[in-house]
């Protein structure tokens, strides 16, 4: 932006050498094309400190913005890692706080799961992780909502069957009354190439 306004200050030293080249009018009339170059002249550097201060607030703004994805997708990573370690360890008021009320869950077998359950899975012992580990993990931020994708391996058992040990998420985390919360979740069973 400062180089476009260099190029314009250039034009328009051109424009004001052109015209000064030009036989000035009847006398009288010199005074009044003085003050009218002062007047496209003011209005021009006005004009030029605006397009710049105008493009540094911009600058300022887009480096806001993507400090403030930075922040939120470190946030997520966080929140997600603490889910993780209240999964292990059947931590309910930790699960409670990260699940949202509202919290539905698909897991690789398609069984669906509201938050109630999922906490009772955990603290009942039918669910049980040894390890949770992920990988990939992208954050995607669209105002108050996160989604969160990536690959996870899993080892534990559910209701004493092994639960698929590699996976592809999606989670979709709202932020709530100032905190971010598990809404959604979403698992499918990864497809090994042969």
């Amino acid at each position: 932006m400062i180089d476009k306004a260099n190029r314009l200050l250039q034009v328009l030293t051109v424009l004001r050498v052109g015209h000064s080249h030009q036989a000035l009018p009847p006398s009288g009339h010199s005074k009044q094309i003085i003050e009218g170059e002062f007047s496209v002249r003011r209005t021009l550097v006005i004009a030029v400190l605006t397009l710049t201060a105008t493009s540094i607030a911009l600058g300022q703004k887009q480096s806001a913005s993507a400090d403030q994805r930075s922040s939120v997708e470190q946030a997520i990573r966080q929140l997600d890692n603490e889910r993780i370690q209240a999964q292990i360890h059947a931590d309910a008021v930790a699960l409670d706080r990260i699940y949202a009320d509202d919290f539905i869950g698909v897991g690789p077998s398609g069984t669906v799961r509201t938050k109630p359950q999922v906490i009772s899975d955990f603290t009942s012992g039918d669910l049980k992780f040894q390890s949770i580990t992920t990988d990939e993990v992208q954050v995607r931020i669209y105002e108050n909502t996160a989604v969160e994708t990536g690959l996870s391996t899993m080892v534990g058992q559910d209701k004493g069957k092994t639960v698929p040990r590699d996976t592809r998420f999606t989670r979709v985390w709202v932020k709530q009354q100032g905190r971010w919360r598990l809404v959604a979740n979403h698992y499918s069973s990864r497809i090994t190439q042969q």
